[in-house]
This record gives C-alpha cells, sequence and structure tokens, in this order.
C-alpha cells in the first residue's frame, strides 16, 4: 500500500479563516458511516453516511461555535477537478487526486459548497487551496456545514461519482476522512 501523508487540510480551513480554534467537535451523526441523522428531524438516515461532517469546533475559550455560510474550503491534496455537482444544499466539488494505490486514484468530494472562480472542471490545484466555501443551507433545521468524503476509486469510476451512486459504485471504497487528515 502507498504511504499516503495526512493533510493539513483542517489546519489550512482554521488558518484562511483566521478562526480561534481548539479542536473539533463532531456530534452523534456527523461522522463516517453514521446511521443517524444530526439535523432536527433526528432519524435514521437511509444509507450510511458517506462522509465527515464539519460544523462545530470550540474555541480556546471551550465555547461552541458553529461554521458561518461563506466558510474558505481548502482542497486537501494537489490533483485536478474532476466535476462540479448540484447536491442537496448547494454544489458537490470532486477531487482526483496525484495519489495512488493499487491502480486506483483517490478522490475527495466537498459538498455543500458553492466553488470559487475561476474553478472549474479540468482546473488543477494545490494542497491547501481554496476551491469553495461553505453555502447557507436555507433551513433552519441544518446549520451551515462542509461535508467531506474521501474515496479510492478506479480511473473508469471517478467521473461516474455523485450522491445517487456513491453507495452502489463498486468500483469505488469510501473512507474515513480522519484517517487522512491532521486535525
Amino acid at each position: 500500500m502507498t504511504k499516503i501523508f495526512k493533510s493539513s487540510f483542517s489546519q489550512v480551513l482554521v488558518e484562511l479563516n483566521r478562526l480561534d480554534f481548539k479542536c473539533w467537535i463532531f456530534q452523534r451523526g456527523m461522522e463516517f458511516e453514521a446511521q443517524e441523522k444530526w439535523w432536527e428531524d433526528t432519524g435514521s438516515r437511509l444509507t450510511k453516511h458517506e462522509g465527515l461532517d464539519f460544523c462545530c469546533y470550540k474555541d480556546r475559550n471551550g465555547q461552541l461555535v458553529n461554521l458561518a455560510e461563506k466558510t474558505i474550503v481548502p482542497v486537501m491534496y494537489d490533483g485536478m477537478i474532476v466535476k462540479i455537482f448540484t447536491d442537496l444544499l448547494g454544489a458537490s466539488v470532486l477531487v482526483k487526486h496525484d495519489l495512488q494505490d493499487k491502480g486506483r486514484n483517490l478522490c475527495s468530494i466537498y459538498a455543500h459548497t458553492f466553488p470559487v472562480a475561476p474553478l472549474q472542471t479540468g482546473s488543477t490545484v494545490k494542497e491547501g487551496e481554496p476551491i469553495a466555501r461553505i453555502c447557507a443551507t436555507g433551513k433552519k433545521s441544518i446549520l451551515p456545514h462542509l461535508h467531506l468524503s474521501v474515496i479510492w476509486a478506479l480511473e473508469s469510476a471517478i467521473v461516474g461519482l455523485d450522491w445517487e451512486n456513491i453507495h452502489k459504485e463498486k468500483r469505488a471504497t469510501l473512507c474515513n476522512p480522519l484517517d487522512f487528515l491532521w486535525y
């Protein structure tokens, strides 16, 4: 297996947004593979959560703070934008990274965002570069948050990845984003 160095994504997100940051708080339902919802109409999800929701953090005084809409979102690793597609709350940005293992590419998806200009399909990006901002949810029951998914996928599966088939795609394996991050 290829040695993957942990991304500084979390630190860069904190620095870009000048957050008075101590640690992330992942409430029940925000974690990878969670079965339950974390927003107001709690209950079970239709499928396991395919990523991690960055929504809340503790500041240096121990106060709980929510990420604001328009929070700048950096990319985890160097790569190329494969596609930008609509999601439930905004847009998702799918990035194929310059990392491979056993014929698969590492990809990440940043959801509930609006991409920054001039980002488009085919754009190359460098680790830590801003690619999007967290969008307003338009719903009182859902706080602004970034959904981050990490996937190992065969080249033939990457362009077809979206929220409808991400659990069905046999040529792609969802991973816990925390395994790839310094946080």
